[in-house]
């Protein structure tokens, strides 16, 4: 529909700016928050379902509430990179990794190669450290691109 084109064309501009300024925003830009926010399942934590998370793992593309985001901590950094949404300084690849990911979207993969674990364990899975590979490949490859066209374009 035409917002959400207009949505896409507005976050495409900020990831421009942001990689022609060559350094990590100040923020996480506001386009690309409303377009994070309307992935389905975005909406609540990926792993306690506490509405409007405020956290999130880079490394999978999803957001958490604060309890859940130092469960993520204690992972370590090899299986999950955490970052506040509102307080943190965010790369254009990072932003990527939350526009292409998603909690709907890791939810299915976890059901789909059946890991219903502790929130811990299913995230030190080879199954999880596949995912996390896939959308680091996938992110860059989106990176080098001239402009961000939305999740749909390049997959």
């Amino acid at each position: 529909n035409n917002d959400e084109l207009l949505l896409i064309s507005k976050v495409s501009k900020e990831l421009e700016i942001m990689k022609q300024q060559k350094q990590l925003s100040s923020k996480f830009p506001y386009g690309c928050y409303e377009l994070m926010l309307s992935l389905p399942g975005n909406n609540k934590c990926i792993d306690c379902g506490k509405p409007n998370p405020q956290w999130a793992s880079i490394s999978y593309g999803i957001l958490l509430c604060l309890n859940c985001s130092g469960c993520h901590r204690s992972l370590g950094v090899r299986y999950s990179k955490v970052r506040s949404i509102t307080l943190d300084h965010w790369s254009p690849q990072q932003i990527l990794h939350m526009l292409e990911g998603g909690n709907e979207q890791m939810t299915t993969f976890f059901q789909r190669h059946s890991l219903f674990e502790e929130k811990k364990d299913k995230y030190k899975t080879k199954a999880a450290r596949f995912y996390c590979n896939g959308l680091q490949q996938h992110c860059t490859k989106l990176i080098s691109l001239p402009c961000y066209r939305g999740r749909n374009k390049h997959r």
